[in-house]
């Protein structure tokens, strides 16, 4: 193996100029005079329309909507008034079912009282049995048939007065039902008050964060500093280049089979050269092809090692 040594250090034409750099580096980074924090405000004061806006939300937000309470008042007043009527609190009747009872029998009675009474009267005064017991089987079967009238004309209103409140029941039924599902909503509007003045909190804390933010950076500014500014030179050092100047040791690989060829033809040459130098003799090992043979033989060995 060859071997060849190249010696690396700072080119004499580039020390010059890497001298004048680390120190105008070292003057830059730690001696002269150092990088400083921004000297004015670096955040946005709110304005005053923010700050008017953020009043007039708070202000709302405490006193509370007087639609909430109306809301919540009103959906009471329905779902009491829909619990009755689903409960069957109307079944026995409407209050002015027994008005609608008179009104309907009314006429049956004053047919009775001036039509029919007077016209039995009359015929049987004409026929001489006035006050006979016929007299009053017939009056007593007048009156029972205009009964019978008046209740059956009862009894249809009451039936349809209870058949109408059937169907306003089952209405209700379905009404409380529905109802009752808006109850989370009105349970959730009562937080929206205090939800909106939280998040009216929440601005006025970023707000008064940003100068204690503002101050924080100025202070991680102040500590961090001279690490930064060592950190920056160093990396500046480190990155200084050296260039190459010299020589340097290094091992190139060999050819042996190219060796070992060269080494036997200078082993074969070498070898007639020390043949002829002891006399020209028939061939054998000792004559000078003799000696070429067994030069070149240990010359192609040697080149092989």
């Amino acid at each position: 193996m060859a071997e060849q040594t190249t010696t690396s250090s700072i080119d004499p034409a580039l020390l010059p100029y890497l001298t004048t750099g680390l120190e105008r580096a070292k003057e830059v980074f730690l001696t002269g005079p150092q990088p400083t924090f921004f000297q004015g405000q670096t955040y946005v004061s709110p304005s005053e329309q923010t700050l008017a806006a953020l009043q007039q939300q708070e202000d709302l937000a405490r006193a509370g909507s007087p639609l909430f309470a109306q809301g919540q008042q009103a959906y009471q007043q329905a779902l009491g008034g829909i619990g009755q009527i689903a409960g069957g609190g109307f079944l026995q009747g409407s209050p002015y079912q027994q008005a609608a009872i008179q009104a309907a029998t009314r006429p049956l009675q004053q047919q009775f009282a001036e039509s029919t009474l007077p016209a039995l009267q009359s015929a049987f005064s004409r026929a001489g049995r006035y006050g006979s017991g016929a007299q009053e089987r017939a009056i007593s079967q007048a009156q029972e048939a205009t009964s019978r009238a008046i209740g059956d004309v009862a009894t249809n209103i009451a039936y349809q007065d209870y058949a109408r409140e059937r169907g306003l029941q089952q209405q209700a039924l379905g009404q409380q039902a529905a109802l009752g599902a808006m109850a989370p909503q009105f349970y959730a509007q009562q937080f929206i008050p205090s939800q909106q003045l939280a998040q009216i909190g929440a601005q006025r804390e970023a707000i008064a964060a940003q100068p204690l933010q503002e101050q924080m950076a100025r202070f991680q500014f102040q500590q961090q500093l001279p690490q930064q500014q060592l950190a920056s030179y160093l990396s500046s050092v480190y990155g200084t280049p050296l260039g190459s100047y010299g020589t340097q040791t290094t091992q190139l690989p060999q050819n042996q089979l190219m060796s070992g060829v060269a080494g036997a033809g200078l082993g074969y040459l070498g070898g007639q050269a020390l043949g002829s130098f002891l006399g020209n003799t028939p061939f054998s090992l000792t004559s000078p092809s003799g000696y070429g043979l067994a030069g070149g033989a240990l010359g192609g060995l040697l080149g092989f090692m």
